[in-house]
């Protein structure tokens, strides 16, 4: 998962798959002189570059035609950064008289393709003719793409960054907390071997403008082997990471992911087939629904190569997950080439993520696709130049509020650094949704002890969990961002608990972002109630409106979980009006929601009774509208509570 583990643990396969095989025949080799062929055929297994160079020059020396060794001397001097050499060996061997010619052409303009030489690549691709015509029309549109660069002026994060390869940003939602992948070990021009990945993270001081000095996470959750690719939750309470060659895996790299308990990591959780299998998986990116993972896979039924997976997810009552059978992004995203290192923003909407498929500036691009209403993807677009260049550039995230994003990359200052993290700000145009900040404590009403319980957040007019997580065990703690210019509704629910809701109003957005919410959640026993906040009837009448149906089938959810529990729906209104008119009202609009319960056919009639009390129990003062709006309510009165194990069935698992 690291550029040996993430990229290489993958790409080392296909490298090998790309220089001559162990079982290249004579006849396949342009060689003809047998000497020639036994240097070559030892040279390729040769670890040290200087005297593999030396021996391929021999071959050449006793074969000048042998084209195939002018080849591995030009990638083994790419391997070394000499491009000079690179394309000096490769252009030795560009002429019609061989018999490669066209391969060789074909060569040379990837490799100026890959060093930003664009002008030189079409060239070299045009001798290829119609062949490679697309080729061509790749660095016309690189070319385009540097006409018109984007504004960027990357920070490197000193402080962040250590002293060895830094590369891996992950963010939480609210900036507060980075982590990376540090490849303990190995320093800019080092090919270390004993090298070994961690996660490390590092904490924004507000009062100061700076982050601490990173430091390791440390265990349970890195160990002497490579950890890495990590991405937490818009929450910050998952995190998602990726490990090689544990006991516990199902293949070479598998996803993981811990839960944060106060200022800890849980041990690392493998996600299970079948998410993970016997091929590659990595780079996870988890939605802030908290209901889908992204990552990067190479098992059978992608397009080719690297592709983008998504895998829907269930968060369970003890915060722990479980994954669906995963599913292709498809073509839209997806190539024949290599798409991994997906990013999805907390806006649900904005996916990033590097490919080399799509038209770019050569090698991984950062590329972006909007994700619709009803869930297509858009046709990816390159994020632009010079953000993006003819080097990789993977790992991109960006924060919840869109204006900043992090990337690493080891030739953005030319520092002699090594991967460092960079800071860069966002123009307008690549921005995703704007968000608005929400969270809130959640309390034991009796103990005023914390409580880790299920919260979410789903849009009114439809329905659509937009945020879903636990909050925190430790200190009841939730956070997250919230697209604007919408309204939304929030259910909080455990076991054994009566579930609170709530209603976020676009206008409350200011409000809600300085002081969040404080929950009591009231133990199950008789004489508990609780008011349904997400209930609604037109003015004067018992008729529900459609946007009351979510918090219902959340009150069918919590009758299921707790089945002992029989309830009464209490039904109130305000003063205005005679009293008789609004005792039946009330009566009427409780009726109605216990009619909802029950025609759902989920729930035993005998557990369901309603009254109305018309404006004899005001919670508020009537002489305001606002007092007279709290009064006007439906509430759960707890009227039997048998505490012994439901014996309704629960909550269907992911299909």
């Amino acid at each position: 998962m690291n550029v040996k583990a993430s990229i290489s643990y993958l790409l080392l396969t296909v490298t090998l798959l790309l220089l001559p095989s162990a079982a290249f025949s004579a006849e396949q080799l342009s060689g003809k002189q047998k000497k020639a062929r036994e240097i070559y055929s030892k040279a390729r297994f040769i670890q040290d570059d200087k005297e593999k160079i030396a021996r391929l020059k021999e071959a050449i020396e006793q074969d000048p035609t042998f084209e195939e060794a002018y080849w591995l001397v030009a990638q083994t001097y790419k391997e070394q950064g000499n491009e000079a050499s690179m394309f000096a060996y490769y252009e030795r061997v560009a002429k019609p008289k061989y018999r490669n010619y066209y391969k060789t052409c074909f060569k040379l303009g990837k490799e100026y393709y890959n060093t930003g030489q664009y002008t030189q690549a079409k060239e070299w691709f045009g001798r290829g003719g119609e062949k490679y015509s697309a080729w061509v029309q790749r660095c016309a549109q690189a070319e385009e793409l540097k006409k018109h660069p984007v504004p960027f002026k990357p920070i490197n994060l000193t402080r962040v960054n250590t002293d060895y390869d830094d590369y891996w940003p992950s963010i939480t939602a609210d900036g507060k907390r980075i982590s990376l992948t540090v490849l303990v070990g190995q320093r800019e021009g080092q090919k270390n071997v004993s090298a070994q990945e961690d996660i490390y993270q590092s904490f924004y001081d507000e009062k100061t403008g700076t982050w601490s000095k990173s430091e390791s996470i440390g265990g349970p959750t890195n160990t002497d082997k490579n950890e890495g690719s990590q991405n937490y939750s818009v929450d910050g309470r998952y995190m998602f990471l990726v490990a090689c060659d544990r006991t516990s895996s199902n293949g070479g790299c598998d996803i993981y992911y811990s839960i944060r308990r106060g200022n800890t990591w849980s041990p690392a959780i493998n996600c299970g087939r079948p998410l993970n299998t016997q091929y590659w998986e990595s780079t996870p990116s988890f939605s802030p629904a908290g209901d889908e993972l992204f990552f990067s896979s190479n098992r059978p039924g992608g397009l080719g190569g690297q592709d983008i997976w998504v895998s829907k997810v269930k968060i369970l009552e003890d915060g722990k997950l479980q994954f669906s059978q995963p599913r292709n992004l498809g073509p839209v995203i997806n190539t024949p080439e290599d798409d991994f290192s997906p990013f999805i923003h907390a806006d649900n909407k904005t996916l990033y993520f590097s490919s080399k498929g799509h038209p770019g500036l050569g090698g991984y691009d950062i590329f972006y696709s909007k994700r619709s209403e009803n869930g297509k993807w858009g046709i990816p677009k390159n994020i632009g130049f010079p953000i993006n260049t003819h080097r990789d550039e993977i790992g991109f995230c960006v924060n919840a509020q869109g204006d900043k994003a992090y990337l690493s990359s080891n030739g953005i200052l030319k520092n002699a650094r090594g991967k460092d993290i960079y800071e860069i700000s966002l123009p307008d145009s690549l921005r995703p949704e704007r968000m608005e900040f929400f969270d809130g404590k959640v309390w034991d009403s009796k103990t005023k002890k914390p409580v880790q319980a299920h919260v979410e957040v789903f849009r009114m007019k439809d329905d659509k969990m937009v945020f879903q997580s636990v909050s925190d065990e430790m200190t009841g703690e939730f956070q997250t961002y919230l697209p604007v210019d919408e309204d939304y509704a929030y259910n909080i629910n455990k076991k054994g608990y009566l579930f609170v809701s709530g209603t976020l109003r676009q206008k409350d957005s200011a409000d809600m972002k300085q002081k969040g919410i404080e929950v009591d959640m009231a133990p199950i026993e008789v004489g508990a109630l609780a008011t349904l906040n997400n209930i609604f009837f037109d003015f004067d009448k018992s008729t529900l409106k459609e946007e009351s149906f979510a918090e219902l089938n959340r009150l069918i959810r919590f009758m299921k979980q707790n089945g002992r529990v029989a309830i009464e729906l209490a039904g109130h209104t305000d003063s205005k009006g005679s009293r008789a008119y609004n005792l039946k009202l009330s009566d009427a609009r409780a009726k109605a929601v216990a009619n909802y319960l029950i025609e759902k056919g989920e729930i035993n009639a005998a557990r369901i009774t309603w009254k109305g009390y018309g404006p004899d129990k005001p919670i508020a003062d009537n002489a305001t509208e606002e007092g007279r709006a709290k009064n006007r309510r439906t509430e759960i009165v707890i009227v039997k509570d048998n505490s012994r194990p439901s014996m309704m069935p629960a909550e269907s698992s992911i299909r």
